[in-house]
């Protein structure tokens, strides 16, 4: 995100604010029911029920209705940029629009029939492919599908999935695609193209995220966590969250996690040890929105979160994950390699660590405490084969994937 954005997002949070810890709330008379929400430069976009997809190119001060190419009546339930197209979900397809709203067109070449029962309801980027996650079974068309030439075709991406199970979220952890699951977690080496069960994990996931060494999940026992040291370890319970959530929401931003699920306490909660123990986080938020919360949305300094009267703010200090992701990050090099690669940290902030995953989702190799110049990664008694090449940022909790190398 371009500087005068970042500037523009963080004078809306700031609107009608006494203090920045806590959630502000956004002025947009006649608008509500917001179920999702993006950015694009220069402006905010949110679908707000029944009136499609609301627009602010003014940090929020002003809001204006956007579905010019959408057909009248149509249903929108979401919304999602890729860095290039925004796109909607709805019940009359996916529409993608190239001008940050402008206008839309269908996109929707590969895809199952829509309907209120099954329609895209979330949009993520991974690398040079787009998701799309559809609300209904994966036997009725529903899951994971993708496109990789931004939204021209698209293509199932339920390779190794059950036609009774209902994706609700999909998240990079440490290089490695995972999705919760009606019926588990599965994860993909091959952004999506193909899926794993993760046998540790068969019980109803509604929402998952987590770094290389920690992840985090809603699932329908409670929210649980668990660690990675070669392998991932056991489930671990948490403590002061909702006993049996019914639905979820989970985002990892400002080194912190904030969830919003169905169940009690269904007000936003929030977890700043690494999803260990949760409390309540409703500073700011007025009325039945306490208790109504829809969707998160992280970029720049600005933590998003739809609900059922407003859209609301929430000033963070550090960059979003997929903000981070789509900042130009140095590329390894040689990508075919047999004593080691490079990659030039020269533009990149000392105290970086490198880390290599395996094509098992396995870390093998980790370089800490790196200065902001060329760095040499020996391979030493790496075997043949592909690894991802992540970056992690120990100050911010982030990490960015840089691409794969191939020991010959």
């Amino acid at each position: 995100m371009k500087q005068p954005l970042r500037t523009l997002v963080l004078l809306a949070c700031l609107i009608g604010a006494s203090t920045q810890a806590q959630w502000n709330m956004f002025s947009h008379d006649g608008f509500q029911s917001i179920f999702s929400i993006a950015t694009t430069p220069g402006a905010i976009h949110m679908i707000s029920f029944p009136n499609g997809v609301i627009t602010s190119v003014n940090g929020g001060a002003n809001w204006a209705a956007a579905n010019t190419g959408l057909p009248a009546g149509t249903t929108v339930e979401s919304v999602g940029y890729n860095g290039t197209s925004l796109y909607v979900g709805s019940h009359g397809g996916v529409y993608k629009s190239t001008n940050a709203g402008g206008s839309w067109a269908l996109a929707n070449t590969g895809l199952p029939a829509t309907s209120s029962n099954n329609f895209a309801k979330k949009f993520y980027k991974y690398g040079t492919t787009t998701f799309a996650v559809y609300s209904g079974t994966i036997g009725a068309g529903g899951g994971v599908w993708r496109t990789t030439d931004d939204g021209v075709n698209w293509f199932s991406g339920n390779g190794g999935l059950s036609s009774n199970m209902t994706v609700y979220q999909i998240a990079d952890i440490g290089g490695v695609l995972w999705a919760a699951t009606s019926t588990g977690l599965a994860y993909s080496l091959n952004l999506g193209v193909g899926w794993t069960y993760d046998t540790a994990s068969n019980f109803t996931c509604f929402g998952v995220q987590g770094t290389a060494s920690r992840m985090v999940i809603l699932s329908t026992f409670g929210y649980r966590y668990r660690n990675y040291a070669g392998s991932w370890g056991a489930w671990q319970d948490a403590t002061g969250d909702p006993t049996n959530p019914s639905s979820g929401e989970l985002i990892l931003y400002d080194g912190m996690y904030w969830a919003i699920s169905g169940g009690s306490p269904s007000n936003v909660l929030r977890s700043t040890n690494n999803g260990q123990t949760w409390a309540n986080y409703n500073t700011g938020i007025q009325g039945a929105d306490v208790i109504t919360q829809y969707a998160f949305h992280a970029a720049g300094t600005t933590l998003y979160m739809g609900t059922l009267t407003h859209l609301y703010g929430h000033t963070g200090t550090t960059t979003s994950e997929a903000e981070v992701s789509e900042i130009a990050l140095p590329r390894p090099y040689p990508t075919l390699f047999t004593d080691g690669f490079s990659v030039d940290l020269s533009g990149i902030a000392s105290g970086q660590q490198l880390v290599l995953i395996d094509a098992m989702g396995r870390e093998v190799k980790h370089v800490q405490g790196l200065s902001s110049t060329v760095a040499r990664i020996e391979r030493g008694v790496l075997p043949a084969g592909t690894y991802r090449v992540l970056l992690l940022d120990p100050s911010k909790g982030t990490r960015s994937l840089l691409g794969a190398v191939v020991a010959q």
